[in-house]
């Protein structure tokens, strides 16, 4: 049996190093990871070069209080790097985003440049044409993370696949997911949700009602089994388009006024008082990179039943122990998932029970282990190959 060594364990290495994580606005998903990684004494630095934008303030993110001594803002620009990031050139700079950034991509060339190390980290490419057209310059990009990047931080093992797919050997590419505490219920209520439910079967979705988010199929699904289950209801948490476009699609298929509830937007915080009312929370997005709202609701100790292309369920959904991972863009495998739900309402606590055990391994504590470990090893194979050369 080979046993690890104190030192490794300790991560040395990793926890001598300096950084500087870069990031286009601030986010109340990462804020807690980062909180963390100070905590255990990690010198890191942020660096925003953009704010909050409307659509997410719509849905209750703010940035201000995201900020901290350690974080600023700072302008897309290369003066920007050298002027406000302390000892910028001994620090190891966590590049998140893809070709699609331009100020990330001239911020890479800087460093290789400069011979100052870098490690990618991000989710992976959204599906679709213009995927395939950026193809190209992905795998140029991969070439870059080949030759100069420590490694690759992959937030899901989707991301690894796409990653592998540009061209990054599987040795260079570490998992970090997202992480961030659980939600609390403050004891406030949402009344409205409250009197909305009446002891009736709750489904609950969160986010912006979108082709994306597959708000579409969520309602078509919702229209089939209400038909069958007169005390099933469906509340809707986030905001609709500009013209109310779901509004309207839902009074289209006939879903009846008292079967679904147009919350509207919530502030982040007050999730934690509106997850609770539901029996089941469901994701049923076309695509999602991570998907932190499926945390969420674990956390929250719910069912779950989320699509196979967002990236969280193939780490946070263990199919028939907390919930149902579905294949996307399939109608007839949500309703069927929700259905099941119905036809034994009991099975919805025990799944939701082992939510909450699944999302303790997703807490910014354990994640802070998960970074060290990913960084320790980066370094060693960098040394390794110094070695040799």
């Amino acid at each position: 049996m080979h046993i690890m060594s104190i030192d490794k364990l300790d991560y040395s290495s990793a926890r001598s190093e300096k950084y500087c994580l870069w990031m286009n606005m601030p986010s109340h998903h990462q804020r807690d990871f980062i909180h963390a990684l100070h905590i255990a004494g990690i010198d890191l630095q942020v660096r925003f070069y953009g704010k909050v934008d409307d659509r997410r303030k719509i849905m209750g993110w703010d940035s201000e209080p995201l900020l901290d001594q350690y974080s600023q803002y700072v302008k897309p620009s290369i003066d920007a790097v050298e002027e406000s990031v302390p000892d910028w050139m001994n620090r190891i700079h966590i590049i998140p985003g893809t070709v699609g950034d331009k100020f990330l991509m001239s911020l890479v060339k800087h460093l290789i440049r400069k011979k100052v190390q870098w490690v990618h980290w991000s989710e992976d490419v959204k599906p679709g044409l213009n995927r395939l057209i950026r193809l190209p310059l992905r795998r140029l990009y991969g070439r870059k993370i080949k030759l100069y990047a420590l490694g690759a931080l992959a937030i899901s093992n989707q991301a690894e696949k796409e990653f592998v797919s540009w061209g990054v050997p599987v040795k260079k590419i570490r998992w970090l997911p997202y992480a961030a505490n659980p939600l609390t219920h403050s004891g406030n209520v949402d009344d409205k949700i409250k009197m909305f439910i009446q002891n009736r079967f709750a489904f609950m979705f969160s986010g912006a009602l979108c082709q994306r988010k597959g708000t579409d199929l969520l309602l078509k699904a919702f229209k089939i089994i209400s038909d069958r289950y007169q005390n099933a209801v469906l509340i809707l948490i986030g905001p609709d388009t500009p013209d109310d476009y779901y509004h309207k699609f839902s009074e289209k298929i006939g879903i009846p006024k008292d079967r679904v509830l147009f919350r509207g937007p919530i502030s982040y915080t007050q999730m934690g008082n509106v997850l609770p009312l539901c029996d089941v929370f469901v994701l049923p997005s076309r695509y999602d990179g991570w998907g932190m709202v499926i945390y969420e609701a674990a956390s929250m100790e719910k069912a779950i039943i989320a699509s196979d292309r967002c990236g969280a369920t193939y780490h946070m959904i263990i199919d028939g122990l907390n919930g149902f991972r579905i294949k996307a863009d399939s109608v007839g495998a949500l309703s069927k998932a929700m259905e099941i739900y119905l036809t034994c309402p009991r099975l919805s606590k025990i799944h939701g029970i082992h939510s909450k055990v699944i999302a303790k391994l997703f807490h910014p504590r354990e994640n802070v282990d998960r970074f060290l470990g990913a960084m320790e090893s980066f370094l060693t194979m960098k040394e390794k190959s110094e070695d040799t050369s």
